[in-house]
């Protein structure tokens, strides 16, 4: 019943929205986003729900959902961030905005939660849908040509995974003699060393698209820099975590040992997609760019703990996704606010703005200091555990990533610096209103309570965590 309950609270209440007036919207859609966040707290007091049911049996498609603890705290995320993005996004908006932002919390709890991986692949086009729609409709000048980088390169990227699909399934079959999509009946999956570089490549490039990594990130700056801040947001702190989901989900379960076969040259590519997007927000002068291409650096670190096959490596990266999505998007909404109240992103030309916002420079401190991994706060506690597992695995690579935490440091209090301090040569702006310290006030408990206790979140991914990489245990690969 509570997998109905996350899915339908979204996809009801998106539909329900619609038939509110424009000024009643935002609330319509505030306590849809509040019923769902009740949902997932249920889901904390006991075991992890499954919906298991026959859905194309011809196919072997089932609609199979779990909250494990891969997926328990990357629902939270969705249901937490939505709620957020609500009360922060503007009333005038209109219904048909709120219901996107609803209807694109349905597709990534569906995306998350399930294990089938059919099922799998179409939350993974669906999502596509709300954000396409969100970035033309009410983004800035150039939101349409951003929407449409978007859709076109998922899409390229989905094709490629929707042949690498069926290829797994057509592969169980003949090797069993039974069609399933489901993960768990497809681990072990014994491919052909001829087909098995393909299969991982196709599903490998999807990920990689959505995350985004370098050299697929083309779609991000356009995406992040014309959306709405609550919808760049909801982009960067949920929807990123998606691509490195999949590898978690799918490819390490899957094809766990061309994973292993191919690490050196994943973390080769990672490692450079890490220095890349660290040197590119240490350049940049417009504040939403800055945040964008650190995410970059941050989901190439995730990833980098993925690859690195070792079990404090993938779980500091299982934690990380968490962290970093309340993190970013905390960060995003806060530049949302700069911007409004300066109507400018370009923060070279700002400074001082604390001497008439001081609660907007106390947010933006805390958030600022957790994304640059200040110890005590999240992004210090997942960057640790994989740096745990770079040393085990290859020191260079810890070496890398430990420089690349430097600059984090310099481009994060760069920025600001850039923005709250100094002497201001503008008038003083208003400082952020009780509304928007009610919807800052619980990210940052979340994220304090998070930094001190990561093992709220790691204690869950354990088992789960074991389970998934269980044939790259036999093959060695996990240490």
């Amino acid at each position: 019943m509570l997998w109905i309950g996350l899915l339908g609270i979204p996809l009801v209440g998106a539909l329900v929205v619609l038939l509110l007036s424009d000024r009643a919207a935002k609330l319509g859609a505030a306590v849809v986003a509040a019923l769902e966040v009740a949902a997932f707290a249920a889901l904390l007091g006991g075991v992890a729900p499954t919906l298991n049911l026959a859905w194309i049996p011809a196919w072997g498609v089932r609609l199979h959902f779990t909250a494990d603890g891969l997926a328990l705290f990357l629902l939270g995320l969705t249901a937490v961030m939505t709620l957020v993005a609500i009360c922060a996004s503007n009333v005038q908006y209109g219904r048909a905005y709120f219901g996107w932002i609803l209807f694109m919390e349905f597709a990534s709890m569906g995306l998350f939660g399930a294990v089938d991986l059919f099922l799998f692949y179409i939350f993974w086009e669906v999502v596509l849908i709300p954000i396409f729609f969100l970035l033309t409709g009410w983004s800035g000048a150039k939101g349409r040509a951003a929407g449409l980088k978007w859709l076109i390169m998922n899409l390229f990227g989905s094709l490629f995974m929707l042949i690498g699909v069926v290829a797994v399934a057509v592969i169980h079959n003949q090797t069993t003699g039974s069609l399933s999509f489901e993960i768990s009946q497809l681990t072990n999956l014994p491919v052909s060393s001829l087909a098995a570089p393909w299969l991982f490549g196709v599903f490998a490039l999807a990920f990689a698209i959505k995350a985004p990594l370098w050299p697929f990130h083309g779609w991000m700056p356009d995406a992040y820099g014309e959306a709405p801040a609550p919808v760049t947001a909801l982009l960067a702190g949920v929807l990123s975590k998606a691509g490195v989901f999949g590898f978690l989900r799918v490819l390490l379960p899957i094809l766990g040992a061309e994973l292993h076969a191919y690490q050196t040259g994943l973390m080769i590519w990672v490692a450079v997609s890490l220095v890349y997007g660290a040197l590119m927000a240490l350049r940049q002068t417009d504040m939403k760019m800055v945040s964008a291409y650190a995410s970059l650096s941050h989901l190439s670190m995730i990833a980098l703990g993925i690859f690195s096959l070792t079990a404090a490596g993938i779980l500091g990266a299982t934690f990380l996704m968490v962290a970093h999505g309340l993190m970013v998007g905390s960060l995003f909404l806060i530049l949302g606010v700069v911007e409004e109240r300066t109507g400018s992103r370009e923060f070279t030309g700002l400074m001082g703005l604390n001497q008439g916002a001081p609660r907007l420079a106390t947010y933006f401190l805390f958030f600022a200091l957790a994304t640059l991994g200040l110890p005590g706060l999240p992004g210090f506690a997942g960057e640790y555990m994989i740096m745990q597992g770079l040393v085990v695995h290859e020191v260079g690579f810890a070496v890398v990533a430990g420089i690349v935490l430097i600059v984090a440091a310099w481009y994060m209090l760069r920025l600001f610096q850039g923005i709250m301090q100094g002497r201001p040569d503008h008038p003083a702006v208003v400082d952020m209103n009780a509304g928007q310290v009610a919807w800052l006030v619980p990210l940052a408990i979340l994220v304090a309570v998070i930094g001190v206790w990561p093992a709220g979140i790691t204690g869950h991914a354990v088992p789960s965590l074991y389970h998934a990489v269980h044939f790259a245990v036999a093959q060695g690969g996990i240490r």
